[in-house]
């Protein structure tokens, strides 16, 4: 589906997932509002035309931020052909698709841009030639999406010459900015992360400090009842003895 564009695999697959193609479009309209898409809705999985089919360029964003951080996704977008193996209702091992991404295929030289990571093409006769594109440079990487783009003088494909016009300003120009963001999230969370210990320690010490003061405060209670039956014991031996030795009887309590 990804690597040649084919709209009958989307069919397929949506079908597999959800039963139908409507099913599956309403699983995508669920799935793009919980990434935080806006202005979009869809009909069907391969986007072809549908008045009631939409989207935007920053909404496509969103979708291609939340795709390139799923690891087979971001593998596929990047493989230039692939060969499907055979099977016993077609033995043969010749069916090699291509990737329509040109910016990753050397041999377009005019369109070639050495650190694009993806994603996808598209085109529909109302949306003209479509692109959502990304690529990494130094640790940073950009998502460009390009709608509605046409040709350079009847020859050259304004899509890929805009992204990597785009890029290139990107990576020339806010690369450091970005790094700059990157580090100081890193710094927070850091920051983060030794506050919660922090807390986390202090909240130790303070139940410890807690029972050793309570245990205190026993020990504490035990030692004055010790002390007072002590002192009780030794006045009553006192007193016992006062009598024995002191030459006074020990007067009779009356009944």
């Amino acid at each position: 589906m990804l690597i040649p564009s084919a709209n009958d695999a989307a069919n397929v697959l949506a079908e597999h997932v959800a039963g139908s193609i409507s099913g599956f479009a309403d699983l995508m309209n669920e799935k793009a509002a919980e990434i935080g898409c806006k202005n979009s809705h869809f009909m069907n999985p391969s986007g072809v035309h549908d008045e009631n089919h939409y989207t935007t360029a920053y909404d496509l964003s969103l979708i291609a931020r939340y795709a390139m951080n799923i690891d087979t996704f971001r593998k596929i977008v990047t493989t230039t052909s692939y060969t499907l193996p055979s099977t016993d209702a077609y033995p043969k091992e010749d069916r090699t698709f291509t990737l329509s991404n040109s910016l990753l295929n050397p041999s377009f030289k005019n369109y070639y841009y050495e650190y694009a990571t993806g994603i996808k093409t598209g085109y529909t006769n109302p949306s003209k030639d479509c692109l959502v594109a990304s690529a990494k440079k130094d640790d940073v990487e950009f998502i460009i999406v390009v709608l509605g783009a046409g040709y350079i003088d009847g020859v050259l494909r304004e899509k890929y010459i805009d992204c990597k016009t785009l890029f290139d300003f990107a990576f020339d120009n806010y690369t450091a900015y970005y790094k700059n963001l990157q580090q100081e999230k890193e710094k927070k969370l850091a920051e983060l992360a030794s506050a919660e210990a922090a807390q986390a320690n202090s909240e130790e010490n303070s139940t410890d400090y807690n029972f050793l003061r309570g245990l205190s405060k026993i020990i504490a209670v035990i030692a004055i009842l010790l002390a007072l039956l002590f002192i009780f014991r030794n006045c009553k031996k006192k007193k016992k003895n006062r009598y024995k030795f002191g030459g006074k009887k020990k007067p009779k309590h009356r009944k």
